[in-house]
């Protein structure tokens, strides 16, 4: 016999999912459901017509007559739109109250997306990485509902916060995707002047890192700060590197933008 929480979860698997703006954001999350086995039925606006035919195409959409259509025919709504692009979104459209509005719109608290219309009482935050395209990565989500937190479970690893200053850290968070990837080619081109091939140099620094992850995920009880001391031993080329890192302050470059990163945010709340 399934449980609860397993037949809640299998009810808001069957959800319809509609999408309100056709961007960036709503094409890889989109690719992610499907190759993560969401099988839902997906609408989305035709705001973007090339981007709507591809989504209709190759990712099994629905594409709405208008913006109205894809709140009509769904029963979770993304709200996937730039934060100055939400206004103009939302004028004149009706929200039926059974319906759930999921806001995908960086560093708008529940408040801020409220006041932008007259939206139904179950209204949730989500942050979807670029590497939801492949279900990895996390998800942050506030509050906790059940239809939110299945669509986030086919995207990555969901975490659910309790709190919603708390999911504004994780806000933060989520703009280290960008970061790393330039310090991913960084490693790339410094490999490529050492003679090391370009598809060679690309596994590596990837795998590196996939590698050093995966390892961490294994040994949930050891700190990360634990792993990095095992194996930069006092002796090690791997020590001396981490001793001139830690002289430069590069560490604590990565945490002081993450301040500024919170600050812009906080700001935002205003």
């Amino acid at each position: 016999m399934k449980s609860a929480n397993q037949q809640t979860d299998q009810q808001a698997d069957r959800l319809r999912l509609g999408i309100l703006g056709t961007g960036h954001l709503a094409t890889y999350t989109v690719t992610g459901l499907r190759r993560s086995g969401d099988t839902r039925q997906v609408i989305v606006s035709p705001r973007n017509a090339e981007r709507a035919k591809y989504l209709a195409d190759n990712q099994q959409c629905i594409v709405a007559e208008d913006n109205q259509g894809v709140i009509d025919q769904s029963d979770l709504i993304l709200l996937a739109v730039r934060p100055w692009q939400l206004t103009e979104l939302l004028e004149g459209l009706v929200f039926p109250k059974d319906k759930i509005v999921v806001s995908a719109v960086a560093g708008l608290t529940l408040e801020q997306v409220r006041n932008k219309a007259d939206l139904p009482d179950m209204l949730a935050l989500i942050l979807p990485v670029v590497a939801a395209e492949n279900a990895q990565g996390f998800v942050p989500i506030y509050p906790d509902i059940p239809e939110v937190k299945a669509l986030a479970d086919s995207l990555g690893k969901t975490i659910a916060f309790k709190q919603e200053s708390q999911f504004e850290e994780a806000s933060a968070m989520a703009c280290l995707n960008g970061w790393l990837y330039r310090f991913f080619d960084e490693q790339y081109h410094w490999l490529i002047k050492n003679g090391i091939e370009e598809e060679d140099a690309r596994n590596m620094v990837l795998h590196n890192t996939l590698g050093a992850a995966h390892y961490a995920l294994g040994r949930p009880q050891q700190g990360l700060s634990e792993l990095a001391g095992e194996i930069a031993r006092q002796g090690t080329y791997t020590k001396a590197g981490l001793d001139q890192l830690e002289a430069g302050g590069a560490f604590k470059q990565w945490s002081d933008t993450l301040d500024m990163i919170k600050a812009k945010l906080d700001a935002s709340d205003e």
